[in-house]
């Protein structure tokens, strides 16, 4: 249950890039030349298909990414009180595809504004992963679970710097579900 919040906030940052993008242009190019014959962007193309094209390359990897973390949150939430062997593996799992996104998503050119949205939000994940493995280092269950509150707090900053993100994109907050 600790690191429910830590794969919501991933699939909130999913749903921020696929929900709506439609807050900028691309990048370099006024409205006039981006619709010219000749360019890229087809005339009928809306502002926003700059950030629906990053979206989609935000999904390749979100999308495994957060499957990836649900299974491990789940297997580790079924072992963090009898099997520390499991629970250590399942947080190793978690700080594996917690760097994997975090290393992908830098290579995701986002528009100025969004960029640093998402330095903020991958500043707070690396404070987690932090978290995460030195839980992973723990000698026994009861030390590893006296760590799930200051993770619940590092979860917290993820999911608040994915509001942010929300916000400025102009998409409703987050779902709890």
């Amino acid at each position: 249950m600790a690191r429910i919040g830590g794969h919501l906030a991933v699939t909130s940052l999913l749903l921020i890039l696929a929900g709506g993008c439609a807050a900028s242009g691309p990048a370099g190019m006024s409205g006039r030349q981006a619709a010219q014959p000749g360019t890229r962007r087809a005339a009928s193309a809306g502002p926003g298909w700059h950030l629906k094209a990053l979206a989609g390359k935000y999904l390749a990897i979100a999308v495994p990414a957060n499957r990836r973390l649900d299974s491990e949150v789940d297997s580790f939430t079924d072992h963090e009180h009898g099997d520390l062997a499991v629970a250590k593996s399942d947080l190793t799992a978690e700080t594996a595809t917690e760097r994997w996104f975090d290393q992908h998503l830098t290579g995701i050119p986002f528009p100025p504004a969004v960029a640093a949205m998402v330095r903020a939000l991958i500043k707070a994940n690396q404070s987690r992963i932090e978290l995460t493995g030195k839980q992973a280092r723990s000698t026994s269950l009861t030390e590893l679970r006296s760590l799930n509150g200051k993770h619940r707090a590092a979860d917290a900053a993820v999911e608040a710097e994915v509001r942010l993100i929300r916000r400025a994109l102009r998409l409703p907050p987050p779902s709890d579900s």
